[in-house]
């Protein structure tokens, strides 16, 4: 999956800036909310389209990926940013199993911010 990949190539600035702009882009009571909405949103559609094993492995992949970074970049784990930037990665990788289905472009584009950093998202953080 392209945005794997794109974890993959991370190093461990680039992974930082990505948890700032994380922490930046929910910082209201209306931004979490919002964001719980796109969660529900993705986990009904996989539900309906028979994909939760297929989301659970996917998130479990980009979660991996985000610690393989720090891993390599000998950071002590855990690790603040690093937490942040896999929990947020295995939710987004959630939304792109579910596709295109009804809501998941919205609930992908709520999700998707603060990821602008990584081309591949760029459309969604927008």
């Amino acid at each position: 999956m392209e945005f794997d990949r794109a974890l993959d190539g991370l190093n461990v600035d680039e992974l930082r800036l990505i948890a700032s702009d994380l922490a930046h882009a929910c910082t209201s009571t209306a931004d979490e909310i919002a964001a719980t909405r796109a969660v529900l949103m993705i986990e009904q559609a996989l539900r309906r389209m028979h994909r939760l094993h297929d989301a659970a492995t996917a998130a479990l992949a980009a979660a991996s990926t985000v610690q393989a970074v720090a891993q390599r970049a000998r950071l002590d784990l855990p690790d603040d940013d690093v937490t942040r930037v896999a929990r947020a990665a295995a939710q987004l990788a959630r939304g792109l199993v579910a596709g295109d289905g009804p809501g998941i472009e919205e609930a992908l584009r709520c999700l998707g911010k603060g990821w602008q950093r990584l081309p591949c998202m760029a459309g969604l953080a927008a």
